[in-house]
């Protein structure tokens, strides 16, 4: 299935022989330049643009699934990247070139990676979980990640570790505990923080989030026309982009969320229980980078 903006948005080959564009999402302060230097290059696509940028660039952009998001970090020195590696890979590269001193690195803790976790230290409103190197797993899935990917980007060097609020859990927590987590949110290398875990799993899709034992919620009308379903025991948690997208994007957004969540599904079939595992990777989750821009950026 394909957008509005013609082709796929994992960048397969679109029948001509060439390659489609990387269909990427930008959102933060940076969106502006971001906008122009990737609508421009033909690597790559903005899709889902907000409405301030699409009338600021006076264009109509593809509402269709993204194959990488961009955000800016919280202190504003840069951007985060995740989702399929070749795209985040391409991305990166091109991002690289921005201006002098432009730094690029791989998150070993990546958005959506899924862990048997062991709690080192308790703090006051969560605890620290300790993990894994999530890069391993993922080169061992992907040969050619390596070359072709964000695996040819250098892993940032810090502990695997995350911080897990008591809030995201089902029953107190203490040092020793092994349990399963997710990561919610990724952290920048820099700032010296620590990556957000969750006990609920989540799937991010380009339109939608798929969140197993979850609700459904309302989503766009023409979702009830999809043929299929998420896979059972997910629902589908619907972006507000997706009300502006047309058939066929919402079902690539729902067919390649569904293919994710069978996969980690697939990866507890099974896995080792949390308690004989822990620290270690069950899932390596979204490709994810971080670029800090240097000076004439």
């Amino acid at each position: 299935m394909s957008g509005e903006g013609g082709g796929d948005a994992d960048g397969t080959d679109g029948g001509d022989g060439e390659t489609d564009p990387v269909g990427v999402r930008v959102r933060g302060i940076y969106t502006t330049a971001l906008t122009h230097l990737l609508a421009a290059d033909g690597e790559t696509t903005v899709v889902q643009a907000s409405p301030p940028i699409r009338e600021r660039f006076d264009a109509s952009f593809p509402v269709e699934p993204a194959a990488a998001s961009i955000w800016t970090t919280n202190d504003r020195q840069g951007v985060g990247l995740a989702g399929e590696s070749a795209a985040v890979g391409t991305v990166a590269r091109r991002l690289l070139d921005v201006g002098r001193d432009a730094l690029a690195w791989r998150d070993p803790t990546p958005r959506g990676a899924a862990y048997a976790g062991e709690v080192t230290e308790t703090l006051g409103s969560g605890a620290v979980v300790e993990l894994a190197d999530a890069t391993e797993a993922s080169a061992g899935e992907n040969e050619s990640d390596e070359e072709n990917g964000a695996g040819g980007l250098p892993v940032a060097g810090r502990d695997p570790e995350g911080f897990l609020p008591y809030s995201a859990t089902a029953s107190h927590v203490t040092e020793g505990d092994r349990l399963r987590v997710q990561v919610a949110e990724a952290s920048a290398p820099w700032t010296g923080g620590r990556p957000v875990l969750d006990t609920t799993l989540v799937v991010h899709g380009a339109l939608l989030d798929l969140v197993r034992g979850g609700t459904a919620a309302g989503g766009p009308e023409l979702a009830d026309l999809l043929p299929t379903d998420p896979p059972e025991g997910w629902a589908a948690d619907w972006a507000p982009a997706a009300g502006d997208a047309d058939l066929d994007a919402l079902g690539a957004a729902l067919e390649r969320a569904s293919a994710r969540a069978a996969a980690l599904d697939d990866a507890f079939a099974d896995a080792t229980a949390p308690e004989e595992a822990a620290p270690a990777c069950y899932w390596p989750g979204e490709a994810t980078a971080w670029m800090r821009f240097g000076r004439e950026a």
